[in-house]
């Protein structure tokens, strides 16, 4: 890789973990000569701490210390899905074969024994730095490739099969038409029009998903955000579902603010839109409705959502919706074509804007989209009854992105609780409190909703760790953030692998808690 004609070289970063000062002075010689970055551990327990923080490309690790052995050090880093491909060569004074056998068990890769021998550490060591990049690079291919192929099967399949459809039902009619052996009356000719128009408004659009999806994935769209009206934008993609509104006699409602403005790329804003009421008529029984309503929060963003009476979704469904991989189309109520890639233009083109979409739908009773991007200006009478149609759960989640959060303490500490409190007041819609662990977790699963925990790790009865450890098993996604007791070294890393997001040192300052939470909440 290049960068201003000059080349940046990548130097490999070795943890050595020996309980002799003596040995980590050696090998940090040799290897340091080598080019490489060296860390130097004297114990186990640290040593993990560090792997766990900086994800060392090679790991040399003593057998006999003291509290842990490198043996259970080992098993623990195997144990560890982000740590289990770092290469582990032992290095001890023991040289039986016995020993040799438990390490190469343990998950070890290679073995040096002791006294050191310059030359062998460092053909051992650069051997297995070039195995372990070489295994990273060969992954990193193979991911890339399983996309790759993901997307070109699945642009082949539109092609073979969503574009032939369509473009074969044109033929057909044209022909038709052209026959002069064949004869129809005014209403057939006009209802045989209709279908015309109708498919090559359906070939249009999907040749235009096509163009748009594949300049995404060379990387060549532009983006250019600008002040737009939301009910221009909205005009303009129901001139194009006009017919397929009027024939399946759908009720079409837009509830936006006449002067609703937004700050986003006018070509993807219309494709996003497009593709959602387009879907939206496509699986909505005839005489349904679809509804296109917004709602604006207080830090400037545009909520819209689209929302039909169709056939819904169920759970297994909505979580393959935006997967490459898996085949998620089917037929409209009218046997209408699906591909599935109009949504997923709209998810890379809403993402492009910062923004979020997400989706609720329940079989037989219709689905509602959402999507949230930047608006210029909030309106200040927006207050009207319908002008704002969200389902309970839709304004929970913009809530939670948008507002004041659920926040509970868990603090023994009387007047550390109090000054927590008061620092996030502001930011607050609800505040609960516990004074162990064991509360914690309880409120917690009371409590499914709340948003951010504040997690001392000193508590009685329970501490903090196996309190998050608890509360990981039944709640993935609330935030927790560990309280940690200034200076004390080494409890970031065990915060962490324990389940936390994050961590926060003792005394608390507010402007550095304020920077952490805005790290998971906008």
């Amino acid at each position: 890789m290049k960068n201003n004609a000059e080349t940046i070289q990548y130097i490999p970063d070795i943890l050595i973990v020996d309980d002799v000062a003596d040995n980590l002075k050696i090998l940090g010689f040799i290897l340091k000569k080598q080019g490489y970055k060296v860390r130097p551990v004297t114990n186990g327990m640290l040593a993990l701490q560090v792997a766990i923080k900086e994800k060392p490309d090679l790991i040399l690790l003593d057998i006999m210390m003291p509290d842990m052995d490198g043996y259970e050090v080992c098993r623990r880093l195997k144990a560890n899905s982000k740590l289990m491909d770092i290469p582990v060569i032992f290095i001890s004074a023991l040289n039986d074969t016995k020993d040799i056998v438990n390490a190469l068990e343990a998950g070890g890769v290679d073995y040096i024994t002791k006294p050191f021998k310059a030359e062998e550490v460092k053909a051992r060591v650069s051997t297995h730095l070039k195995l372990h990049l070489q295994s990273q690079t060969l992954q990193l291919q193979s991911k890339e490739l399983q996309e790759l192929n993901a997307t070109k099967d699945k642009f082949f399949s539109i092609i073979a099969h969503d574009l032939r459809g369509p473009l074969g039902g044109f033929m057909g009619l044209s022909e038709m038409l052209a026959d002069e052996s064949m004869t129809f009356d005014p209403d057939e000719k006009r209802e045989m029009s209709l279908a015309l128009s109708q498919s090559a408004r359906n070939i249009y659009n999907l040749l235009e998903n096509l163009l748009e999806w594949s300049q995404m994935q060379r990387g060549r769209t532009d983006f250019n955000p600008q002040i737009l009206s939301l009910n221009d934008a909205i005009s303009e993609c129901f001139k194009t579902a006009v017919e397929s509104i009027r024939k399946k006699d759908i009720n079409f409602n837009v509830d936006i603010p006449e002067h609703q403005e937004v700050y986003a790329d006018s070509n993807m804003l219309q494709t996003i839109i497009r593709n959602l009421v387009s879907n939206a008529i496509k699986f909505t029984p005839r005489y349904g409705v679809v509804t296109i309503s917004v709602g604006v929060a207080e830090n400037l963003t545009v909520v819209i959502a689209v929302k039909d009476t169709g056939i819904g979704m169920n759970a297994e469904m909505i979580s393959n919706l935006f997967a490459i991989n898996v085949n998620s189309s089917r037929p409209g109520t009218e046997g209408e074509n699906s591909t599935g890639l109009g949504l997923l233009l709209c998810k890379e083109f809403v993402e492009k804007h910062g923004g979020e979409l997400w989706v609720e739908s329940e079989v037989g009773k219709g689905s509602t989209f959402y999507f949230a991007i930047p608006c210029h200006t909030v309106q200040k009478d927006i207050s009207h009854s319908n002008a704002v149609i969200l389902s309970e759960e839709a304004a929970d989640k913009i809530a939670l992105l948008f507002s004041g959060l659920k926040i509970l303490i868990a603090e023994d500490n009387l007047n550390s609780e109090k000054l927590i409190r008061v620092l996030t007041k502001s930011i607050s819609s609800e505040i609960f409190e516990a004074s162990t662990g064991t509360e914690a977790v309880e409120l917690c699963r009371k409590n499914p909703d709340i948003d951010l925990v504040l997690m001392d790790i000193k508590m009685p009865v329970m501490d903090g760790l196996e309190a998050t450890r608890q509360i990981r098993q039944f709640n993935k996604k609330v935030v927790i953030i560990a309280q940690t007791a200034f200076g004390l070294s080494g409890y970031r890393e065990i915060a962490l692998e324990a389940g936390c997001d994050d961590y926060i040192s003792k005394p608390i300052q507010k402007e550095e808690l304020m920077k952490v939470i805005k790290k998971y909440f906008n």
